[in-house]
């Protein structure tokens, strides 16, 4: 990212992003904080006051039980209602017992009315809170529940009676009745007015969202919210654990199918019937944190975009004296001559102007020696060819004297001039530097011919060089000067030898010649530069060639044979497939 993008587009975004991060951050952890406060306060003022109205819930109920089990112990509930020939005694024996019954109801405010099921059919005032029901009915109430058969004693969740004033909603309890003797007579019903509880348990709070479960976790009763299954109220029973606390869980008041979240606070003493449960909206008691953090959302916005703003302008001033630099840099040329960089910089900014011109005019001077270089060195090339001889005077007199040796009769003459006229053409070339080296080659059989016309057949000359590589380019006069070396240094005062000229390819893609005589070899002092003027130019100007056109990763080489006496010449140049491709 670093490598591909504008600093300018860096450092903006960059900037933006680790702001927009911090302030992420910051309000997230503001936000979090005061949640978990809010939480932890609203939990530990919830506990108190549930703990509270637990104790008030508990006496209340106990109060209740403590009125069934009394009643169970009257006589009037005890005794036998219906003896066999005595219709007065029976008569009087039932008006006192729903007396007794209907007095509790009257001497407590919070019951509603008694249900007494019995298993023998009585009548009783229809418009009294009393009633006797058979037995056998009890299967067909709405509240019934098999485990009422299993136990002396229960309570009975919020459900409708009905009665002379319509439908009332009580919360039951529900008490057996056994004689003196241990019979069984019947079930007692205390239906206690479900307002009563539900104030108690609200506390001056209409919104407070409670539940009220007896100790097998049945709901009794609940305030604040939608009705409740049991199912429900038994699916968060298992996340309560020990007397009192609290967790985040699922809407409370509006089932398991709402998705919301809440606080759940539960008060349960380990020696107590009850457990009391509020439940929270997790968004009322975040609220105030929620506003916190839209308040330093709104703020850190705002000082964000200030701070963007500022950042944009720093940036682009920033990176102003960057751009001024490279596009001096994208139009600077040899040929410009004045670097346009303010000179106003005193920083690190001032530094690189300063050093960019140095460096400029460093390179403008460079340039121009490396110019002024290659004149001479052509210059000196031009002058050196022409020094041993005019190429074109040379040729045309060469021409007429082979004219006039044909005219005379002499033939080795004749070819002598001929084979020097080649040699002429090829050097001359048309002015061009580099030619093909089917032509060098050719230049060089020729000066081989002229020799052997001089000095004998027994001087051979060998050339092993692919056609592939006769039609890649080489600097011209490259490959004659060895041979005239070998032929007046290595041949001299033999009467036979023999060069051999082979070439090949290399994988780094260079040409390497290898010329190989069998003279005399190199002297002791070869390498050592010579004091007469004379001689060993032609091999000298060959090198400095080479140099000059490819640089010095190519050459020539000397050294001796291994395998003999003689000479070996390496000379290396890179492929040249056209002429346009020489170096220099």
């Amino acid at each position: 990212m670093f490598k591909k993008y504008r600093i300018d587009y860096l450092l903006f975004g960059g900037s933006a992003a680790f702001i927009v991060t911090l302030l992420t951050i910051v309000i997230w952890i503001a936000y979090s904080y005061s949640a978990q406060q809010m939480v932890q306060n609203t939990s530990y003022y919830q506990q108190g006051l549930l703990n509270e109205l637990y104790n008030k819930v508990d006496i209340q109920m106990k109060s209740i039980e403590q009125i069934s089990l009394t009643a169970t112990r009257n006589t009037n509930l005890l005794d036998d209602v219906n003896v066999p020939g005595d219709k007065y005694s029976n008569y009087k024996k039932r008006k006192e017992m729903e007396s007794f019954l209907a007095q509790l109801t009257f001497s407590t405010p919070d019951i509603e009315s008694v249900h007494f099921y019995i298993k023998q059919t009585l009548q009783f005032e229809p418009q009294g809170p009393v009633k006797f029901i058979e037995h056998d009915l009890i299967k067909e109430e709405v509240w019934y529940n098999p485990a009422i058969e299993n136990n002396d004693f229960g309570w009975i969740g919020e459900h409708d009676i009905r009665t002379v004033q319509g439908e009332k909603r009580v919360i039951s309890f529900v008490r057996k009745v056994y004689s003196v003797a241990g019979d069984y007579r019947g079930l007692l019903l205390l239906n206690i007015k479900a307002s009563s509880i539900k104030k108690l348990i609200e506390s001056h709070n209409p919104a407070a969202n409670r539940i009220l479960l007896d100790s097998g976790g049945r709901l009794i009763t609940m305030i604040g919210g939608d009705t409740m299954s049991q199912d429900q109220v038994e699916a968060y029973l298992e996340n309560i654990k020990g007397e009192s606390g609290y967790m985040k869980t699922k809407s409370v008041s509006s089932g398991l199918s709402d998705s919301s979240e809440h606080l759940m606070v539960w008060a349960k003493h380990f020696d107590r019937d009850w457990t009391l449960i509020e439940s929270t909206p997790w968004k009322d008691i975040t609220g105030g944190s929620f506003r916190l953090a839209m308040v330093l959302l709104l703020a850190g916005g705002s000082a964000m975009l200030i701070a963007l703003c500022f950042n944009l302008f720093f940036s682009r001033q920033f990176v102003k004296p960057i751009g001024l630099l490279l596009h001096e840099m994208s139009r600077n040329s040899v040929n410009v001559n004045k670097v346009s960089l303010p000179a106003g910089y005193r920083n690190e900014f001032g530094a690189l102007f300063s050093g960019y011109r140095r460096l400029i005019e460093r390179i403008q001077e460079l340039y121009a020696s490396l110019e002024d270089q290659y004149r001479r060195q052509k210059e000196a090339e031009i002058k050196a060819l022409q020094a041993m001889i005019n190429p074109h005077f040379l040729y045309n007199t060469l021409d007429q004297l082979n004219w006039m040796a044909i005219a005379g009769g002499q033939e080795k003459m004749s070819t002598i001039l001929e084979l020097m006229g080649k040699m002429f053409r090829i050097g001359l070339s048309n002015g061009e530097s580099v030619i093909i080296i089917r032509d060098e080659l050719l230049h060089m059989e020729c000066y081989m011919q002229i020799q052997q016309i001089r000095l004998g057949e027994q001087f051979v000359l060998r050339v092993d060089v692919p056609e592939t590589i006769r039609d890649l380019y080489i600097p011209k006069m490259t490959l004659q000067p060895f041979i005239e070396n070998a032929i007046m240094h290595g041949f001299h005062g033999k009467k036979e030898g023999t060069i051999e000229v082979c070439a090949e390819i290399t994988k780094n893609a260079e040409v390497v010649f290898r010329i190989t005589d069998n003279g005399k070899g190199l002297r002791d002092d070869w390498q050592e530069p010579k004091k007469r003027k004379t001689g060993g130019y032609g091999i000298r100007n060959v090198r400095e060639r080479i140099d000059i056109y490819f640089g010095s990763s190519y050459g020539l080489e000397l050294m001796p044979n291994t395998d003999g006496p003689g000479t070996t010449v390496l000379i290396r140049i890179p492929v040249l497939n056209n002429k346009e491709e020489q170096a220099g």
